[in-house]
């Protein structure tokens, strides 16, 4: 059965070894640096990085709106994968997020995947937040940073 109705795919290949761009995605010192859209600030409450495990975060936007999300972590393959859950303080399975790190030539292709439970939810989250290109843009944020940490 087809999911592609309730999945948001988004892509970018960024100059950085792959280990660093796990370590990246897995430490909370380096996602208060770029993890969110443009403008956005990301706080970490508490981060349990295991299989089980969870990270509770806000992100505040541009306007000062807290957007309070917890990630509970369903699979870790170090430098390679993260699957987990996504949703707020109250319900943490909104969606479910897969993030594959690939080794190119010169850098690392991240394939984000959220995976929906319904087409309407899907629908809503690029409706009403604007979610691809806000993945865009973070994923852009990311790229900024690893390169910046490369050049230090």
């Amino acid at each position: 059965m087809s999911t592609t109705d309730r999945e948001i795919i988004i892509t970018r290949t960024v100059k950085a070894p792959r280990a660093l761009v796990f370590e990246a995605w897995s430490d909370p010192m380096h996602l208060a640096h770029w993890y969110g859209p443009n403008g956005f600030v990301t706080k970490t409450h508490s981060m349990d990085f295991r299989v089980g495990g969870h990270w509770k975060f806000t992100m505040t936007g541009p306007d000062g709106t807290v957007f309070p999300n917890t990630v509970v972590y369903k699979e870790i393959v170090p430098v390679e994968r993260i699957v987990h859950d996504h949703g707020d303080w109250e319900n943490f399975a909104l969606f479910e997020a897969t993030i594959i790190f690939t080794e190119t030539e010169g850098g690392t292709l991240i394939t984000l995947r959220n995976l929906f439970p319904t087409k309407e939810a899907r629908d809503m989250v690029v409706e009403k937040f604007g979610a691809i290109e806000g993945g865009n843009q973070t994923l852009a944020r990311l790229s900024a940073y690893l390169v910046s940490l490369q050049t230090l």
